[in-house]
């Protein structure tokens, strides 16, 4: 019953604020009318005529007031209100623009998502990184409808040429593989832009640049509608010397005095600094001969649900704050976070990845790598063949490596990783006994 009468008053509240302004003008009008009626309906020595008249008057102001109010004060008071509460909040993150920082680029990702983030784009996307693995594979689709809708997109990469690479990949602690996401990404970059260049015309297509650059890059970020007031940058904190450590996000508004500016500057000097990646330079898509598939963990990963035994996609989940990545992937597990029953008692669930190979590809591979990082015991099958070992490594500073291309077949393939997360009574918080399975597979074959 008391919930009854709340919705009641709740509906009341909302029917009365959607017809303010109307009703602001009736009050003015009733006002008005009986101000000026008074003096036809009594006589000036009457008794009610000055109470009446002046009641009247003070309606038709009340009137003139809301009405005024509604029209011009309204927004304005409650954005200058909204202002004012966020600056007692954290004064200094709006004083600079800044509308969020997250502590690694899976959470970012966990809060928007690049469907998300380039939904409202109007101009030009330009994304600025080290290879761009990420992009060229889980937003592959994404760059090519907004080129195709007439949304121009510049990517910029690293030379995979340049001595920096070279020294970024030798240095402590770098990745040897640097090198090859770097080949890779630009592979799948240009035989994305062959695709837009030989696809349907269209009056409204847009533009897919890619530059690449020999400098030590300053920082990764993905920009849009540059110098717009819409405009919003991310930007990671710090350069990427090739280590498997997360960097913190900063998204930043076009805000005048703002961090915004900076990053502009930022971004424009790297830009201009590169070159353009023509199709007559080395390994073009058209004389490659080859085929690379670069497929990592996300929303293509399923898991199985042992309820109904049947593979549902899985989710992407909380990262501890020891755990590393893998470029490109993202952690993935059933659910996005385990309960804390779940992590005393354990877990065991399995995972797979599914691909196809054309008849006569498994005898033509070129190189066929599988990284993995787990937390918890993961036991990996490729294609129902066991492969010795035990794998885990999320806090290792490099994923193990394995090298698959003897388990592939022609037709269906499937990679299917058990994880093990093994009961822990005493755990008390669930960062404790938190689970989870990052990978990337590059595969590639000779067409």
């Amino acid at each position: 019953m008391k919930t009854d009468r709340h919705h009641k008053g709740e509906w009341v509240k909302s029917w009365i604020r959607e017809r303010i302004l109307f009703l602001a003008l009736v009050i003015f009008v009733g006002g008005a009318i009986a101000y000026i009626g008074t003096d036809k309906f009594f006589p000036r020595d009457s008794l009610f005529f000055h109470p009446i008249k002046e009641f009247s008057l003070l309606i038709a102001m009340i009137g003139v007031v809301s009405l005024g109010y509604e029209l011009f004060l309204r927004e304005l008071t409650f954005n200058e209100y909204k202002s004012a509460l966020e600056e007692i909040v954290n004064p200094d993150a709006v004083r600079l623009g800044i509308t969020g920082i997250y502590k690694n680029r899976s959470e970012l990702g966990q809060s928007m998502g690049f469907e998300k983030l380039f939904q409202k784009v109007q101009r030009e996307i330009f994304i600025g990184g080290t290879s761009l693995l990420s992009i060229s594979t889980n937003s592959r689709e994404i760059i090519k409808d907004k080129v195709l809708k007439g949304i121009n997109v510049k990517l910029l990469l690293m030379n995979p040429d340049s001595p920096v690479v070279d020294f970024i990949a030798k240095q402590g602690r770098g990745k040897p593989t640097f090198i090859n996401e770097i080949r890779t990404s630009l592979l799948l970059l240009q035989k994305l832009q062959e695709e837009i260049m030989h696809g349907p015309d269209g009056a409204q297509k847009g533009r897919l640049i890619i530059h690449t650059y020999d400098s030590i890059p300053s920082h990764s970020f993905i920009s849009l509608d540059e110098g717009y007031p819409n405009g919003l940058i991310i930007a990671d904190i710090g350069p990427y010397l090739g280590r498997s450590v997360p960097r913190p996000s900063m998204v930043v508004v076009n805000k005048k005095d703002g961090l915004y500016e900076y990053w502009q500057e930022m971004n424009a000097n790297m830009w201009e600094q590169s070159k353009t990646l023509a199709h007559d330079e080395k390994s073009p898509p058209s004389s490659s001969h080859s085929r690379t598939l670069v497929l990592v963990s996300g929303k293509e990963t399923e898991y199985c649900d042992t309820k109904t035994d049947t593979w549902r996609p899985a989710s992407i989940c909380q990262m501890d704050h020891g755990w590393r990545t893998i470029k490109g992937s993202q952690w993935v597990w059933i659910k996005e976070g385990l309960a804390l029953d779940e992590a005393r008692t354990g877990s065991h669930n399995k995972f797979r990845l599914r691909f196809n190979l054309p008849p006569g590809a498994e005898k033509a591979i070129v190189r066929s790598v599988l990284y993995v990082r787990s937390a918890g015991a993961c036991h990996i099958a490729v294609n129902d063949k066991a492969l010795p070992g035990e794998y885990g490594g999320a806090n290792y500073p490099d994923p193990f490596v394995i090298d698959i291309d003897r388990y592939l077949k022609e037709g269906q393939n499937a990679v299917v990783f058990e994880l093990i997360s093994f009961a822990n009574p005493s755990v008390t918080a669930l960062d404790g006994n938190r689970i989870g399975l990052a990978y990337r597979l590059d595969l590639e074959y000779r067409e």
